[in-house]
């Protein structure tokens, strides 16, 4: 009797966890949808950053000091696989950033590249409602405390990809969080599990296996960040050409900069960064992970 009980208890149990997990009070297709929404708004109304970008591919990683401007942003290095930079290594990117940020129509190229590629990432954005199929699967606390919501997503068969960008989606499943009091992604995490065609300025195809992370949180004034992203792929340029990404960027030490900051402002903020690895005994590995 007292086992018929247990098991008795133990299966309601499960059952109002199982009524529980299904959370009645979250849509997930609503809360994609706000999301994709807010990152897309987001983009369209900048807030500007000074911030380091570490990043690490082939086992060759390079930190930036980054400064965002309405005229396009200005970088300079800072250390080579964590280390600071040699007096030659210093003069020779010093030289290349001075001759960048005196020079208009380099600045205006880059200018335009970025352009382009949130324009793709917009289209991305937007479709992100559609082309998955989204499912509740609990919460847990995210990085302020406030519970982030975790879905699960696989394609939507009924999804019509808008252009090569998009096709990538057919072959992604994975899972998300979600911030739903912000309403933004705080991370995303696809896997590959079939062979899919791409497009992003250059067509070709990757292999099923490739994986991407993203990570954002807040950094400031309702503000939100791309902290790491990580991209694992194997394929194919234009079906001929082998392809293969493997990176790690990590960004930290967020500080805001006043929109009208001048160009003559952003050098002398970029010179000083040195000063402040030399402080950190060039300690621009252990800050990476903050």
């Amino acid at each position: 009797m007292g086992r018929t009980v247990a098991v008795l208890m133990c299966a309601l149990t499960v059952g109002m966890l199982g009524r529980a997990q299904q959370k009645p009070d979250i849509d997930p297709l609503e809360l994609v949808r706000r999301a994709a929404a807010n990152e897309i708004k987001a983009s369209n109304s900048p807030v500007y950053f000074m911030f380091k970008d570490r990043t690490e591919e082939k086992g060759h990683a390079i930190t930036k000091e980054v400064i965002q401007t309405p005229q396009g942003g200005l970088l300079r290095t800072i250390a080579i696989n964590d280390k600071p930079l040699t007096p030659e290594q210093r003069a020779k990117d010093d030289q290349k950033l001075q001759k960048f940020a005196n020079d208009p129509e380099a600045r205006r190229k880059r200018r335009q590249a970025t352009k382009e590629e949130d324009q793709r990432e917009s289209v991305m954005l937007t479709s992100l409602p559609n082309a998955f199929l989204y499912t509740y699967a609990g919460e847990q606390p995210g990085p302020s405390g406030s519970p982030l919501v975790r879905l699960t997503f696989k394609p939507n068969p009924k999804f019509d990809p808008p252009n090569h960008e998009t096709m990538v989606y057919q072959g992604m499943q994975g899972d998300m969080l979600i911030d739903p009091r912000a309403a933004r992604f705080a991370k995303i995490d696809g896997t590959l599990f079939k062979d899919v065609d791409f497009g992003w300025g250059i067509l070709g195809r990757l292999y099923h296996g490739g994986q991407f992370v993203i990570e954002q949180k807040e950094v400031g004034g309702g503000h939100w960040e791309m902290m790491r992203q990580t991209l694992q792929f194997n394929g194919r340029i234009l079906l001929v050409k082998s392809l293969t990404i493997s990176s790690t960027e990590t960004t930290y030490d967020f500080r805001p900069v006043p929109a009208n900051i001048t160009t003559a402002q952003v050098l002398e903020l970029l010179y000083k960064s040195d000063e402040v690895v030399a402080e950190n005994g060039g300690g621009v590995k252990a800050a990476k992970h903050k």
